[in-house]
């Protein structure tokens, strides 16, 4: 008996599911790359799958990336000034350094992200979820986080003065050294909150209650 008809049967089978997986995995990656060409052409990318992309020290000044998914993106020393992030999910995205003022985060994830010694002054932050993100060394003087969720947040050294926390989850979050003057803060949650050294003068506590002098313990 001849085995050829076997074998073409077997190569024809074979050959159709490296095909499959081949058209199956191609558009997802050829849909990042030419989102990332979009973006760099004209600076806008609304709703855009960029999850892992390598962004490190881009200008994306004044950029349009609501919704997009930034997930595990490098975004390192990046220029986002006055950039419209709404909504966008920035989990585990390295962030540090990065220039973010006047940035809008609102209602954007941001689990688990590095913000390390990022500038977000002014940074307009209500809703957005920040549980177990890395801030120390940020600085957010003036940026509102309204609703925010920092959770367990690294926070250390952390420059917030001036900045509205109102109704914030800081349960577990770590602000030990950080600069908390004038920060608002009522109804937050601060349940386990660290604040070993936190400068809270003039801070307006979750009582509502203006506080005068500094946390040492």
């Amino acid at each position: 008996m001849s085995i050829k008809p076997w074998f073409y049967r077997l190569s024809a089978f074979v050959l159709t599911i490296l095909l499959s997986l081949t058209i199956f995995s191609f558009p997802a990656n050829a849909f990042v790359k030419t989102d990332y060409i979009h973006l760099k052409a004209t600076n806008e990318c609304n709703g855009c799958d960029l999850s892992g992309a390598d962004l490190s020290g881009a200008d994306l000044y004044g950029s349009a990336l609501v919704e997009a998914d930034l997930s595990g993106a490098n975004l390192s020393q990046a220029l986002l000034k006055d950039a419209d992030l709404r909504g966008a999910n920035l989990t585990g995205a390295n962030l540090s350094q990065a220039i973010l003022i006047g940035i809008t985060l609102s209602e954007a994830n941001l689990t688990e992200a590095h913000l390390s010694n990022a500038k977000l002054r002014n940074a307009l932050m209500n809703k957005a979820i920040l549980s177990k993100a890395d801030l120390r060394g940020a600085d957010l003087e003036h940026a509102i986080g309204s609703d925010a969720d920092l959770s367990n947040a690294m926070a250390q050294e952390a420059k917030f003065n001036k900045a509205i926390l109102s109704r914030a989850n800081l349960s577990g979050a770590d602000f030990s050294n950080a600069n908390m003057r004038n920060t608002k803060l009522e109804d937050a949650n601060l349940k386990e909150t660290k604040l070993r050294g936190a400068d809270l003068y003039r801070a307006v506590m979750p009582n509502h209650t203006i506080y005068n002098d500094d946390v040492s313990e």
